[in-house]
């Protein structure tokens, strides 16, 4: 079993939206209902070597479950205070 961070690892979520000015809405809507269903949900956990949250989605043999791994806790204030030092940050580092 691999080493994980004492103190959490980062845990991201993808959104999914719908745009106020999208061209098909309708269509968009549809898109975004499929996304959520447990074939497209075990498509990106299969395919994509995503995880889900939907209950009837089976993890890939051998992977650690959800359950066991320790997520970093966001502190979205702390964030929101240091923006400007780690957008000069990340400019610094890629160059942008």
């Amino acid at each position: 079993m691999p080493r994980r961070p004492e103190n959490g690892e980062p845990f991201g979520v993808g959104p999914n939206a719908v745009f106020k000015g999208a061209p098909n809405p309708n269509a968009a809507r549809l898109l975004q209902c499929y996304m959520f269903t447990a074939e497209c949900q075990q498509l990106a956990v299969d395919h994509g070597g995503l995880r889900s949250a939907h209950a009837l989605t089976k993890e890939k043999s051998g992977r650690t479950p959800m359950a066991q791994i320790k997520t970093m806790k966001d502190d979205a204030a702390a964030v929101e205070r240091q923006s400007a030092e780690i957008k000069m940050r990340y400019s610094q580092i890629f160059k942008v």
